[in-house]
């Protein structure tokens, strides 16, 4: 009986221990960049421009996404400086190709579909309180 114990234990963990080593845990989350800022709060302002984002979107790391794929958008407070907090904020999403400007569709839970257009996008998000306007830009590739 001893040994019957001792066996399934050995095997419990031979079998968790093969589950870990064969699990994928690439988490890497896509980040934001902020580029345009005019933000004031009791830290102090930030006035920030990039003139053409279009060039500076290119020239961020690539993100692959799939058509039609929904995109949730998560801001959160800065606690370094103590954190603002943000009533009502407007935010808006948009797809930049050459000089076309396609706005998206921002849901409540602020969630968004990428469109079924093939290839390469700058991604545009525009988010608005009392407090200022900060413009996150990234570089998408519908597939």
């Amino acid at each position: 009986m001893k040994g019957f114990f001792s066996l399934f234990i050995g095997m419990f963990l031979i079998s968790i221990l093969t589950g870990c080593i064969g699990e994928d845990y690439d988490v890497g989350v896509p980040t934001a960049h902020l580029y345009n800022v005019s933000w004031s709060s009791s830290s102090g302002d930030v006035d920030q421009k990039i003139d053409d984002i279009q060039e500076f979107g290119l020239s961020q790391e690539k993100m692959k996404v799939t058509a039609n794929e929904k995109i949730s958008l998560d801001f959160q407070e800065n606690v370094r400086n103590g954190g603002d907090i943000w009533t009502d904020p407007k935010i808006t999403v948009a797809l930049l190709k050459d000089e076309q400007r396609i706005k998206l569709e921002l849901h409540e839970n602020r969630e968004f579909q990428i469109p079924n257009n093939k290839g390469g996008d700058v991604l545009e998000v525009v988010f608005t309180s009392s407090r200022g306007t900060a413009q996150y830009v990234g570089n998408i590739l519908i597939q």
